[in-house]
This record gives C-alpha cells, sequence and structure tokens, in this order.
C-alpha cells in the first residue's frame, strides 16, 4: 500500500456536537419548523451539505450551505478533537511510509481549518473537499483527484477510511479498499451493509487491515 485517505468528520474528529447545532440552526432559518437534527444527517448517509440542501428547499440550496456554514465556522468554542487512537495510527503510518490525505464532503478550507485548529494538519499531504471536484462522494472523483495529487495511479494501493455509506461506496466506485469506521459511524447497521472489506471498531484496526492486506498480497 502507497497511502491512506481519511474521511475528516465522525472518523478523524469528532465534530458531531457542532455540526449538528449549525444543522439545526439551518433547518429552522431555511426550511422552517424543527427537527431532529440528528436523524435527518442519518437519513443523508454522508452526502454533501450541498445536496442535503436540494433535497430540502431545492433551487435554493445556496442559502442552505452558507446559512450552515456561516452558524458552524463563526461559533465560538474550542477546536474539535481526534477521536482516541487516531493520532497514534497517524504517527504509525507515517513512520511506516505512507502517503496519507483527507477526502471529505466538506469544504475544503473548512477541513483544513479544523485540522490545522486541531493540530492534525501537518499528518496529510492533501485535503479534497467537495468543491475540489464536480462530483462529491459517493462519486469516485474525490480520490482520484487525491491520488493526482500524491502521484498514485492505481486504486489498489489506497486505503479509504470513512464512517459513512458515501465513503464506502466512493471507495468501491474508485476500486480502493475500504474500512468502515465503526467508533464514529452514526449508522452502524448501515454502514456494514455497505460491505466494506475492513471493519474496524477502534482506530487500531485500521493497522490490522494494512497487515492483513500485506499477508494476502504476499501469498
Amino acid at each position: 500500500m502507497k497511502a491512506i485517505f481519511w474521511d475528516l468528520d465522525d472518523t478523524v474528529l469528532n465534530t458531531l456536537p457542532g455540526r449538528m447545532d449549525a444543522l439545526r440552526h439551518t433547518y429552522e432559518r431555511c426550511v422552517g419548523g424543527q427537527v431532529n437534527p440528528l436523524e435527518l444527517w442519518k437519513s443523508h448517509r454522508g452526502g454533501s451539505l450541498e445536496a442535503l440542501g436540494r433535497q430540502l428547499i431545492g433551487d435554493d440550496w445556496k442559502r442552505f450551505s452558507e446559512t450552515y456554514r456561516d452558524h458552524y465556522y463563526n461559533r465560538q468554542g474550542p477546536p474539535p478533537v481526534a477521536f482516541d487512537g487516531v493520532k497514534e495510527v497517524l504517527d504509525e503510518a507515517l513512520e511506516s511510509g505512507l502517503q496519507m490525505a483527507i477526502v471529505t464532503s466538506k469544504i475544503s478550507w473548512g477541513a483544513i481549518d479544523e485540522l490545522e485548529r486541531s493540530g492534525l494538519l501537518s499528518y496529510f499531504r492533501t485535503v479534497v473537499g467537495h468543491d475540489d471536484v464536480d462530483h462529491p462522494k459517493p462519486d469516485p472523483d474525490p480520490i482520484y483527484e487525491a491520488m493526482a495529487r500524491l502521484v498514485i495511479d492505481d486504486a489498489e494501493q489506497v486505503l479509504f477510511v470513512g464512517d459513512s455509506p458515501a465513503d464506502m461506496l466512493a471507495a468501491r466506485n474508485a476500486g480502493c479498499p475500504s474500512v468502515a469506521a465503526m467508533w464514529g459511524a452514526l449508522d452502524p447497521e448501515v454502514l456494514i451493509g455497505t460491505s466494506p472489506a475492513f471493519v474496524a471498531r477502534t482506530p487500531k484496526g485500521v493497522l490490522q487491515a494494512l497487515e492483513s492486506i500485506a499477508a494476502e498480497r504476499a501469498r
């Protein structure tokens, strides 16, 4: 393997409280009424914010995404933190010579800002957001974009780690082995139903997946 590509939210960083607060606020402002933001987001299954806006309010979707980002990125509070065990896995991956990238449905500047504030940006060679491609996850374009930036031409040399069905489908569509990040999954049963190549209950499971792939390919 040459690289590990990671989703950001609910995989590397625990951003859920801030995101759900922003989603509740945005729904009230743009759609009207009350909503359970977690159930709404789970039903969206990891797609982009723009796609959710289109689903909810149609052609006025830009107002939805702008309202969300204004609330989310202008709120006060501590930076998001990495899930327990993630930093140790990032350290081991770097020491073993693997390249790493973030492939997220978030807007790229927002992802970079959160990684920088959480002290993790230096681990990643590049960050690909939904705004960097024409077709975000579950389309494979974001993975292909990250591969191009890292000069990797074989998707089988990339391990993709994510917590949502969109992540697993993007990996499958790109031809990458995938790891379901159960430690941050909002809907574990649905995630397992996408048939990921590997299931990791903790971040250490990513390293175990790498070992399994290496052993299989050495036969």
